[in-house]
């Protein structure tokens, strides 16, 4: 199995929420979102990946161990390390879930120790995240023209209308404008993910023969820029303004090639000409007296007041990575452990009738 083949089917299926569904509990009729249960393909792939790198390296591996565990600051580190995973899987109001965060957090901490011990795969790790990121651009550029999103089981795509109530929107003059959200469950993560890209996409133009020609990098850029423009995501705004001025004031001393230049400099053009274009319902966006931007307030404060409450019954142990919006209904902080408890006793009582007619 080539290293560099399992890098790009990593990198192309980590920005996709394709996933296998273990199970959808479902909370006063609908589903709860924050308790599903389910493998990512990403994570399949990923897995795979780390236990193939695993047998290949197992020599080397054992190696890297004992060098970390002769060293004091190591050993302290992992066992406080051990002590605070235990402690959050027993005190979790839903174990389950705190479970899948820890071997989701566990699978990211491998990807990132085989590619920093791996510099080959980085390179086409990095390029089939970008060309993903591409597609999920091409993905919102359809949302906004139609302004709906189409659902896709394969893809981890739900249906979403702009005219429908609970879809993220932007209102102006009565209008309901969608937000794009590419392949992702929110604007917000979108943005996040386009930034990303161009972070990324930046680092791919210092190799001497990545991208190098520059109809490729202004057409990336021009396509990326407008879908992280679109995601409507003013901290992923802020967060682009901030990356472009800092690379422009330090260009000279970092000394970047001419093609992170182009790059830079189509970047900001296409940011500045999206603003002036949508200016309306960008104004629409960070006027905090609108409608969407009020029902947004009223929603990150009332989230605020439950915080407060469940910080105050769990300051001490805390309600479990993973596992608090367990806490917010009650019905729901063990539901999977009562009824493996309730299948079991099933179990058990049958075996007994059993037992008693035949003897």
């Amino acid at each position: 199995m080539d290293i560099s083949l399992m890098a790009v089917l990593v990198g192309f299926l980590l920005p996709w929420q394709t996933r296998w569904m273990i199970h959808v509990p479902m909370v006063g009729g609908a589903v709860w979102d924050f308790g599903i249960l389910s493998i990512f393909l990403s994570q399949a792939v990923l897995a795979l990946w780390l236990g193939y790198t695993m047998f290949v390296e197992r020599k080397q591996i054992q190696e890297k161990i004992h060098a970390i565990l002769r060293d004091r600051n190591y050993r302290v580190g992992i066992f406080f390390s051990i002590i605070f995973l235990i402690t959050q899987f027993c005190v979790s109001a839903n174990r389950l879930l705190t479970l899948q965060w820890m071997l989701s957090v566990i699978l990211l901490a491998g990807l990132g120790i085989v590619l920093h011990g791996d510099k080959k795969a980085r390179v086409p790790f990095v390029a089939a995240f970008c060309i993903s990121v591409v597609l999920q651009s091409l993905l919102a550029a359809a949302q906004i023209f139609t302004n709906v999103t189409f659902a896709s089981s394969m893809l981890g795509v739900a249906a979403h209308k702009a005219s429908e109530l609970g879809t993220i929107v932007n209102v102006y003059g009565g209008v309901r404008y969608l937000r794009a959200y590419g392949g992702e469950p929110h604007p917000n993560i979108f943005g996040a993910l386009t930034f990303m890209g161009l972070i990324l996409f930046n680092w791919l133009l210092t190799f001497k023969r990545t991208l190098g020609v520059k109809k490729n990098i202004i057409q990336y850029v021009l396509l990326i820029t407008s879908a992280l423009f679109f995601s409507f995501s003013r901290a992923v705004w802020i967060g682009l303004l901030f990356w472009i001025l800092l690379l422009w004031r330090e260009k000279s001393r970092v000394k970047l090639r001419e093609s992170q230049k182009t790059m830079l400099s189509w970047c900001a053009l296409t940011f500045g000409v999206m603003l002036i274009i949508f200016f309306p319902i960008v104004a629409s966006r960070v006027d905090a007296n609108s409608y969407t931007e009020q029902q947004s307030l009223t929603s990150r404060m009332s989230g605020v007041a439950t915080w407060r409450d469940i910080f105050s019954s769990h300051w001490i142990t805390g309600t479990g990575v993973g596992a608090y919006s367990a806490v917010l209904d009650k019905s729901v902080m063990l539901v999977y452990w009562e009824q493996r408890y309730f299948f079991l006793r099933c179990v058990r009582l049958n075996f007994r009738q059993n037992c008693r007619s035949h003897f």
